[in-house]
C-alpha cells in the first residue's frame, strides 16, 4: 500500500515537471486549447471550414510569437461531397502587418492544394499548387520558421517549401475559413482540425521532452523483462 502511494506521488511531480506551465482556456469557436511557456495547441471543429472568408474564426496567441517556431497542422475535418469544399488556413503576424502564410487543403476528391505568400514587397503569391493529390492526412502538414533557414512547409508527404526566405516572420495569429461567398454550401460536416506551435528554444519546452521520456520508459520495460527472463 505504502509502495503503491509512493508511485502515485512520484506520478504527481513528474507529471508537474513536465507540465510547469500548463494552463487551458476557451477562447471563442475553440477548444482544448493548452499553452506552456514554448508551446501552445488549439483545436477548431468544423465550424471553421464553413466561416465565411470576410468572418473567419481566429485565435489569437497570448504573445506573439517571433522568428523561430514550428506549427503542426492536423486536418481531420470531414468534408462534404464537394470538389470545390475546403479549408483555408492563415497564418498571420500581427496588426497593423499584412504578412501572412496561407494554405488551402481541398476535399478529397482532388486533394487540391495551394500555399500563398502575401507581403506588404510582393504583394499575394501563391508560392506552391497542386490541382490533384496536393496533400494528405497521414503525417501533420508541417510549416516553420527559423532564423537564417527561412520558411519549410511539408503538406503530409514530402518537403514543398525549403528555406524560402520571407524576410521574418512573427506569428500574431491562425484565421480559418472555407466559404468564399456568404451564401456558399458547408465544406465540413464534422471533424476537428488541430493546431501546436512550437516556439523559442524547443528543449525548454516540456512536450519536447515527451519522445525522450517515452523512449526511457519503454528501454527501462524491456529492460526489466529480459533480466526476470535470465532469472527464471
Amino acid at each position: 500500500m505504502i509502495g503503491t502511494l509512493k508511485f502515485g506521488l512520484l506520478f504527481v511531480v513528474v507529471f508537474l515537471i513536465i507540465y510547469p506551465v500548463v494552463s487551458i482556456n476557451g477562447q471563442n469557436n475553440f477548444h482544448d486549447i493548452i499553452k506552456t511557456r514554448n508551446s501552445e495547441r488549439f483545436i477548431g471543429d468544423s465550424d471553421a471550414s464553413n466561416a465565411y472568408r470576410r468572418q473567419p474564426l481566429v485565435y489569437y496567441f497570448s504573445k506573439s510569437v517571433p522568428t523561430n517556431w514550428q506549427l503542426t497542422i492536423q486536418n481531420n475535418l470531414s468534408y462534404t461531397d464537394s470538389e470545390n469544399a475546403k479549408t483555408v488556413v492563415k497564418i498571420q503576424e500581427p496588426a497593423p502587418s499584412e504578412k501572412f502564410i496561407e494554405l488551402a487543403m481541398f476535399s478529397e476528391k482532388t486533394g487540391k492544394f495551394w500555399v500563398a505568400i502575401n507581403t506588404n514587397e510582393t504583394g499575394y503569391i501563391r508560392v506552391y499548387e497542386r490541382d490533384e493529390d496536393g496533400w494528405s492526412r497521414d503525417q501533420p502538414i508541417f510549416v516553420a520558421h527559423a532564423n537564417n533557414q527561412g520558411l519549410t512547409i511539408t503538406n503530409g508527404k514530402r518537403i514543398i517549401i525549403d528555406k524560402l526566405s520571407v524576410n521574418d516572420f512573427t506569428v500574431g495569429s491562425v484565421s480559418i475559413y472555407g466559404k468564399d461567398e456568404l451564401n456558399d454550401a458547408n465544406n465540413s460536416n464534422g471533424g476537428t482540425i488541430s493546431f501546436d506551435i512550437l516556439f523559442g528554444n524547443p528543449a525548454e519546452s516540456p512536450l519536447y521532452y515527451l519522445p525522450l521520456i517515452t523512449i526511457i520508459v519503454i528501454g527501462s520495460i524491456v529492460l526489466v523483462l529480459i533480466i526476470r527472463k535470465k532469472r527464471d
